[in-house]
Order: C-alpha cells, then structure tokens, then sequence
C-alpha cells in the first residue's frame, strides 16, 4: 500500500481531473463568476487530490461502488475542512444556511465526475492486471 507505482499515479491524475470537471459543472450550473471559478479550479482539484491519497489507502483493492463512495466522502470532508478555514480568511461571515447550501452543491456537482473516474480507473485496473 506504498503511495507508489502506476496504478497510484493514474488515479491520482483522475481525481485531479474529477476536480476540474467538478468546478466546470458548478460553474455552468450556478453561473460563472471568474473570481469564484479561479478559487474552486484551486480548491476542488486539491480537495479530490487529497481525498484520493486517502481513498487509495482505505480501499485500493475493492469494488467500483466502494472506491466512489470513499472519494466522494473523503473529498466533501476536506472540502468542509476548507470550507470552515478559508471563511474567515475571506471575511464573510460563517452562516450555518450557507455551509450547508455550499457543501449540497459541491456533493451534487461532485456526484457524476466520481463515478465516471472511479469507473475509469477500475478499466484501467482491469487492463493492466
């Protein structure tokens, strides 16, 4: 389980395209706002990253739903964690309505770049062994 070796690099590169692809279906859902669209093109692809190193150590070997289901959550933790630190940094003011409205759009945007990731990694995985 070293943070080693193809497969590693390979789904790592993924998860930082699920980022990518996260932000540019939040923005076109949402609307696109260049200042806001530059910050999630930094923390999404970083969060997803992140999120991948630890799904990669609690499940590398299991199944297609596991490994979606682990990104998906290890990734919205982070996403929460930055979430709460950078709102003070920005000044605006930490509202409970607003966390939760924030952490649904990112999970709803998040939801169908994962899958298609985690199912592409799995051919891949299935390729090479």
């Amino acid at each position: 389980m070293k943070l080693k070796g193809k497969n590693f690099f390979s789904f790592e590169v993924l998860m930082l395209l699920c980022g990518i692809a996260t932000a540019c279906i939040e923005a076109l859902n949402y609307g696109i706002s260049l200042f806001y669209v530059i910050g999630q093109l930094f923390v999404y692809p970083l969060c997803f990253c992140i999120g991948g190193i630890a799904t990669w150590k609690v499940t590398r070997h299991s199944g297609f739903w596991q490994l979606a289901g682990y990104s998906l959550l290890f990734s919205s933790l982070l996403y929460n964690v930055f979430h709460i630190v950078l709102y003070p940094v920005f000044g605006v003011p930490f509202c409970s309505s607003s966390h939760l409205s924030a952490m649904c759009v990112y999970i709803l945007s998040a939801i169908l770049p994962v899958l298609l990731c985690c199912y592409v990694y799995k051919q891949i995985e299935k390729r090479v062994v």
